[in-house]
């Protein structure tokens, strides 16, 4: 199986994402970037078919020093996500962190339209923590739909096009020992089962977590914020596979500091939960080429890959995905 890196929405990313999440705002690359990414924009979040609001960042490389490069918020851009199929256009209001006398920590403050209610989600500490999200106001993912995505900055406009490709269920979850490689054998490793959709080809990207999507309220800001260099993030085709699948090997993801296959799967004694989301070929295959560049270099850490084309017109690095998804969890026991 391939691996892929949350690249959401620029790889520190970063997971991304993840996530990613995902990440801290504050983050540091090298400065002998070419022009078109020290004088680009960088875009991270999705439309899931979890429930919203979705949130969404717009940052950009600032120089810190003679050495060093940040990404720092973008505040005044406007972002409108429409769903097309729906006749739904949804104009993003910013968000603006907001911070306790006294503490090193912010809080995003936003009206979850799905409760009907304030609510918050901490952040941290960090410079720039925060900075450049962007909330949804009206919009639910649904299956099926097509989305569009207009970013209006600086006198540009860029824009892409995705449409939620219907998820395809988890029928079975267990675990299983593997040989990984290496001479490594993992103590165990999640195994799944599930029914291709007929007839189309399919992609998936998986996530393997500890918890379930639903334990956050707002998963999407979890992701986008509260990553680190170790994605658990994978990328599969169907071009080899039957319509029947089972018992695939689910990787762990994308070690980006040449961590030992297997590093990431939750230990003994802890739950382990699948995420299945189905993705368009385009988004597929800017995370294969994501995960090439990443591999050409080692596996030492890389920023946003310079040679991956983005989704979004422009000079945008990021990915603009909406995506459909299952899960399937169990308990690691392996004290038997």
């Amino acid at each position: 199986m391939k691996k892929s890196i949350c690249f959401l929405f620029a790889i520190k990313l970063g997971i991304c994402f993840f996530c990613f999440f995902f990440l801290s705002c504050e983050e540091e690359f090298k400065v002998d970037m070419p022009d078109n990414i020290a004088n680009g924009i960088v875009f991270r979040g999705l439309i899931s078919s979890g429930p919203p609001p979705y949130f969404f960042q717009l940052t950009k490389p600032a120089a810190m020093s003679a050495e060093k490069y940040y990404y720092e918020g973008i505040e005044d851009a406007e972002i409108v996500i429409e769903d097309v199929t729906a006749g739904i256009k949804d104009t993003l209001q910013l968000l603006i962190p907001q911070e306790e006398e006294g503490s090193s920590y912010v809080e995003l403050h936003y009206y979850n339209y799905r409760t009907q209610k304030m609510e918050y989600e901490p952040l941290g500490n960090g410079r720039y923590r925060g900075r450049g999200v962007y909330i949804t106001t009206k919009m639910y993912g649904i299956e099926g739909h097509t989305y569009t995505l207009d970013i209006y900055y600086k006198g540009e406009h860029h824009t892409a096009t995705e449409t939620m490709i219907p998820k395809t269920e988890i029928t079975d979850l267990k675990v299983q020992s593997f040989d990984l490689g290496e001479g490594k054998t993992a103590s165990w490793a999640p195994i799944i089962s599930f029914v291709n959709q007929p007839e189309i080809d399919n992609y998936y990207l998986f996530h393997v977590k500890e918890y379930s999507s639903l334990t956050f309220p707002v998963s999407s800001i979890h992701y986008l914020f509260w990553a680190d260099e170790n994605w658990r993030y994978s990328i599969l085709s169907d071009e080899h596979l039957g319509d029947t699948v089972a018992d695939l090997l689910v990787s762990d993801g994308e070690g980006v500091r040449n961590i030992a296959p297997g590093s990431h799967y939750p230990v003994i004694g802890d739950s382990v939960f699948i995420t299945m989301e189905s993705i368009s070929k385009a988004c597929y295959d800017i995370y294969d080429k994501a995960i090439g560049q990443l591999r050409t270099d080692g596996g030492a850490y890389t920023p946003t890959p310079t040679s991956v084309e983005s989704n979004i017109s422009g000079n945008v690095w990021g990915i603009f995905r909406v995506s459909a998804y299952s899960e399937k969890g169990m308990f690691v026991d392996r004290r038997h």
